[in-house]
C-alpha cells in the first residue's frame, strides 16, 4: 500500500460515531410523521450509507407512502432538529478520531464527503474543534445525487485540490467509509477506499479495513 497524498472522510459513522444515533432520529420521525415502524435491523440492513433524503425517500416508498416533497421535508426537518440537540448534549467524535485528524492535517490535505446536511456536519467539527482542519467540506446540500453516486467524492477532491494548491489524482487520494454504499461512491470516483471496521458488506468491498480512527492509524496510512 502506497501512502495516500491525500484523505477524503465519510462523516456519519466514519468520523462521527453517530449511526445508532441516527437509527434512533430516523425511526421516531418517520413514526411521528408517517405512521412508519422501521426497525433498527431494517435501517442498518437496508439505508444506512445512503444520503438523509434517501433514506426518508427509500422508506417512505418501502412503506407504501407516496414520499411527497412536503412529507419528506418534514421527516427530515424532525431528524436534524433532533440530531443538533442530541450532538449538542454529547458530541460524537472521539478524542481518538480527533487525534486522526489532526495528524494527517498536519501533513497532507484532508477534505469530507457525507450525505449529511450541512448544519450537522459543521456543529459537529466545530464541537469537536476541527473544523479549520479540512480544506474541504461536501455535504448533501451540495451535490443532485448521494452515495453510491460518485458526485460527492468527485467535487470534494476539487475542491479539496483547489483549497490546499494540491494536484493529488484520485489514484492517489484515499476514501475512508462505513458502508457499501460509500465503498462504491469512493470507487467510483477513481480513488482507493479503506472501510471501518463494522460493516461486513463495506469491508468485502473495499480495498482494505482499518479498526479505528487514531494517530497510531494515520501514521501507519501515511508510513505507506
Amino acid at each position: 500500500m502506497s501512502a495516500p497524498l491525500a484523505v477524503i472522510l465519510d462523516f456519519n459513522g466514519t468520523l462521527s460515531d453517530d449511526e445508532p444515533l441516527l437509527d434512533l432520529l430516523f425511526r421516531d420521525a418517520l413514526a411521528e410523521e408517517a405512521g412508519i415502524e422501521m426497525t433498527s435491523a431494517d435501517y442498518f440492513e437496508r439505508f444506512a450509507g445512503l444520503s438523509d433524503p434517501e433514506i426518508a425517500d427509500s422508506a417512505l416508498r418501502a412503506g407504501g407512502i407516496d414520499p411527497s416533497p412536503a412529507l419528506v421535508e418534514r421527516i427530515l426537518r424532525a431528524k436534524v432538529d433532533g440530531y443538533l440537540r442530541a450532538v449538542e448534549e454529547e458530541p460524537p467524535i472521539t478524542n481518538a478520531a480527533t487525534e486522526f485528524v489532526e495528524v494527517l492535517a498536519d501533513r497532507i490535505p484532508v477534505a469530507i464527503a457525507s450525505g449529511a446536511f450541512r448544519e450537522e456536519v459543521e456543529l459537529v467539527l466545530e464541537l469537536a474543534g476541527i473544523r479549520d482542519r479540512f480544506d474541504a467540506i461536501v455535504c448533501i446540500d451540495d451535490v443532485e445525487a448521494g452515495k453510491p453516486d460518485p458526485e460527492g467524492y468527485l467535487l470534494a477532491r476539487e475542491r479539496m485540490n483547489e483549497a490546499s494548491g494540491s494536484t493529488a489524482p484520485a489514484a492517489d487520494i484515499l476514501a475512508i467509509e462505513d458502508s457499501a454504499a460509500g465503498v462504491a461512491a469512493a470507487h467510483g470516483a477513481g480513488m482507493r477506499c479503506a472501510a471501518v471496521a463494522g460493516d461486513a458488506r463495506a469491508g468485502e468491498a473495499a480495498d482494505f479495513t482499518i479498526d479505528r480512527l487514531s494517530a497510531s492509524t494515520a501514521e501507519w496510512l501515511l508510513r505507506g
